[in-house]
Parts: structure tokens; sequence; C-alpha cells
């Protein structure tokens, strides 16, 4: 690839973009979006059984969660024995690790399969210092997916956090992940203001509005809605750069849950 090639690549949110040795490389840099939802009773229309996820839930989750994340552009660039050391690692956080204890509204999913009952899916909640309640791990088997089951764990968790009188939920996506940033925002939560996600944001509509001027297949009114895109994440920069001036690092870096 020529460097002219690679100059006007389209930018995605979550992505390292570099070039050297005349290839492009893109890699992720596992920005994160920290999010929160109000804690309201919420139908649960799901597909198979829930019950409440149990200590023995974590070995036979292993597999579903391999399976979940196979493709996931977190664990692109790891080797098999890679993933499978932090599959393990991830799971006995949640179970057994700094993360538990695990809330008693954590969810999982059952299915009748030709192998018999089987987990396919599971929502595992614990709680932070400063969040509160947090959405720690939300995984689906692949051909269980885009049936509602995700939306249904987490509604069933909420319905539990609910009854205990918690008032909110918060939950984090990789900025390179656009379907769970999709769900993310379908199901409810909202994005706390992050003055690095408005950076990674006005820094590809910038590269949009410059390779699409480059090309110059651009019309009018195309170009004033990317020069508006530009002009309001520059905005966002701006108003969290001088809010981090007066209220410090914390107020626009807010802190994944867990770190």
């Amino acid at each position: 690839m020529s460097f002219e090639e690679w100059e006007i690549l389209p930018y995605q949110p979550g992505w390292k973009y570099e070039y050297w040795d005349g290839y492009a490389h893109i890699t992720p840099n596992h920005q994160t979006a920290v999010t929160t939802a109000p804690v309201t009773p919420r139908p649960v229309n799901a597909p198979c059984a829930l019950r409440r996820a149990l200590p023995e839930d974590e070995a036979p989750l292993l597999a579903v969660y391999m399976e979940a994340f196979a493709d996931n552009q977190a664990f692109c660039d790891y080797t098999e024995a890679q993933f499978l050391d932090a599959a393990r690692r991830d799971l006995r956080e949640s179970f057994t690790g700094h993360r538990t204890p695990l809330l008693a509204a954590s969810r999982v999913a059952m299915a009748t399969e030709a192998s018999g009952a089987q987990l396919v899916g599971a929502a595992l909640l614990s709680r932070d210092r400063e969040y509160g309640p947090v959405l720690d791990l939300l995984f689906i088997r692949p051909r269980w997916q885009r049936r509602g089951l995700a939306t249904a764990l987490v509604a069933s968790a909420m319905n539990a956090l609910h009854q205990v009188g918690e008032g909110t939920l918060t939950s984090c996506y990789q900025l390179a992940n656009l379907a769970s940033q999709a769900w993310h925002r379908g199901f409810g939560f909202v994005e706390r203001p992050d003055l690095s996600y408005a950076r990674a944001y006005h820094r590809c509509a910038q590269q949009e509005l410059f390779r699409r001027e480059k090309s110059g297949a651009l019309t009018a009114a195309e170009r004033a809605a990317l020069h508006a895109e530009v002009q309001y994440w520059r905005d966002q920069v701006k108003a969290l750069e001088r809010r981090a001036d007066e209220q410090g690092y914390r107020a626009v870096y807010p802190r994944p849950p867990h770190w």
C-alpha cells in the first residue's frame, strides 16, 4: 500500500492507524466508553430460560465466552493460547477475583440443544466502589445472538437491581466494537462525558472530511454535514478541556469500573 492510499483510509474510533515499511498497521487501542443507564423495571422477553448465575457456572461458561468473543477485535492479535488464558482470567476475576462477589442480579441463559441443556449466555454483575452495580461481562453464543437474549439477560438483571433499590447500572464498551456500542445505546445506556472519547471522534470526523474532500466526490450538502460533525466534536473537546482545567483529570477521564 502506498502512503497516499494509507492517507485516505477511513478511520474508526478505537483503532490505532500507523504506516511503515509500505504497510498499513491497524490495531485496536482498547479505548473504552463508560456508560450508565437508570435502573427501571423492564419487560423480559427471553428466547430461552434464564436463572441466577451460580459459582459452578464458571467452568461451563468458558466455552460460551470463547465462542462469543472468537471474532472480537479485542483479541484479534492473540494466539489461541493467549485467548484461552485471557478467557479463563476474565471469568475467574468475575467469579473469584477482585471483581467479586457476583451480585445476585447476575444471570445466565439455559437452552436445550442437541447435547442437552446448555449454558448459552451470561450477564455477570458486580459492585464497583465508585459506580455501584456494574455489568462486568455480557456474552452470548453466536447461534443465539440477534434473538434478544442479551437484552433479556440485562433486563432480568435490572429488575433484580430495582427490587433492592439500586438506581443506576454502569457498563463499558470498546470504541472499536460498533455492535456493542449499538446494543448499549439501544438498551438505554448513555456515554459519560470523556475527553479521550471526544478526541477520538473528532479525529475520525476530521479524517472523513479530509479523505472525502481529497476524493473530490462530495456534494455541497455532504460537505456541510461533515463540517458540522467536525465542529460538533471540536466543541465537545474544547468544553471538556475547559472542564479538565476547572475540575481536574477525573472529571473528563472517567475511570473504567474496577481499575
